[in-house]
C-alpha cells in the first residue's frame, strides 16, 4: 500500500502542469499612466455652493479641491497634484465628499450658470488675475 501511494505521488510529480497565470488587474498592467495630457493650466471657476473649482474653456474638465487636480475620463478617476500630472487612477470611494455626491451633469450646469451671471469681461479680468497668481498661462511663469 505504501509502495502505491509512493509512486502515485512521483507519478503527479512528473506530471507535467498546466500553466498557471495569475490574474492582474488590466489598469495594474497598464504603464504610461492615462491617455491625455495637459500643458496649459486651466481657467477655473470656482463654485461656492459646492465648494471646489471647475476649469471653464479647456480641453479636459477638471476639478480643483483641496490642492490637486481631478479628471473624470473614459469611465475613470485620475487625481494629480500639478495639472500636467503625473496623473493617477483613483477609485470613486478615494474621491472627496464634495465631488463625489455631484454628477457631471450637474457640474457642469452649475458651472455654465455661474459663468453667465458675469460678462465676458468680467471672466477676462478674473482668469488674467488667476494666471498671473499661478505664474503665467502654462503655470511655468509665461504667457
Amino acid at each position: 500500500m505504501l509502495l502505491l501511494a509512493l509512486g502515485m505521488a512521483g507519478s503527479y510529480l512528473f506530471y507535467p502542469q498546466p500553466e498557471v497565470h495569475a490574474g492582474i488587474p488590466l489598469a495594474m498592467g497598464v504603464r504610461g499612466g492615462p491617455d491625455f495630457r495637459i500643458e496649459i493650466r486651466p481657467d477655473f471657476i470656482y463654485l461656492d455652493d459646492y465648494g471646489f473649482a471647475v476649469s471653464y474653456g479647456g480641453a479636459y474638465d477638471v476639478v480643483y479641491y483641496g490642492d490637486y487636480y481631478f479628471v473624470y475620463r473614459d469611465g475613470y478617476w485620475y487625481r494629480s497634484q500639478d495639472y500636467r500630472g503625473p496623473w493617477g487612477r483613483i477609485g470613486n470611494a478615494d474621491l472627496p465628499p464634495q465631488i463625489g455626491r455631484h454628477n457631471w451633469s450637474d457640474i457642469h450646469n452649475r458651472r455654465d450658470a455661474e459663468y453667465r451671471n458675469h460678462d465676458r469681461v468680467f471672466w477676462d479680468n478674473r482668469f488674467r488675475m488667476d494666471r498671473d497668481k499661478w505664474g503665467g498661462r502654462d503655470g511655468r511663469g509665461g504667457r
